[in-house]
């Protein structure tokens, strides 16, 4: 079972239970996955990149040992984290590329937005990867 073993797996479960205060789990994952994803949103703001990292990476694991028991709610958190990660990327835009010798703030900004994205970018293909109830995409 999902437990709390990091400020990761923290996260994840206060996001959980948010959607399982805003949301009807219940109904079709496709009617809620929205707000849902507002609320994941609340819980990857101001992350550093490892952080953003190791929080996808336990929305992963939660979403892995949910499927078994309730894969509504697995996909609709599947769905939602897809859907907040999007948006993410959809902020940050373009990030130029950066001479990693140089040494100004706007390289640093840009190097570590490029890092940022990346993560993201990881985080979105595992999710698409994921292989629940035995189809992958569902």
């Amino acid at each position: 079972m999902f437990v709390n073993k990091s400020e990761a797996h923290e996260r994840v479960l206060n996001a959980v239970e948010d959607i399982r205060c805003c949301c009807e789990i219940g109904d079709d994952f496709h009617q809620w996955s929205d707000i849902a994803a507002s609320s994941i949103q609340a819980f990857l703001e101001d992350l550093t990149n490892e952080q953003l990292d190791d929080t996808c990476g336990a929305f992963v694991e939660y979403i892995e040992e949910t499927a078994s028991e309730n894969l509504n709610l697995a996909q609709g958190i599947r769905e939602a984290l897809t859907i907040c990660l999007n948006e993410m990327i959809d902020y940050i835009g373009s990030v130029p590329d950066t001479d990693e010798d140089s040494e100004t703030d706007d390289d640093d900004y840009y190097r570590e937005t490029a890092y940022y994205a990346a993560a993201i970018h990881e985080a979105l293909k595992t999710l698409k990867n994921m292989n629940m109830g035995g189809n992958k995409n569902e």
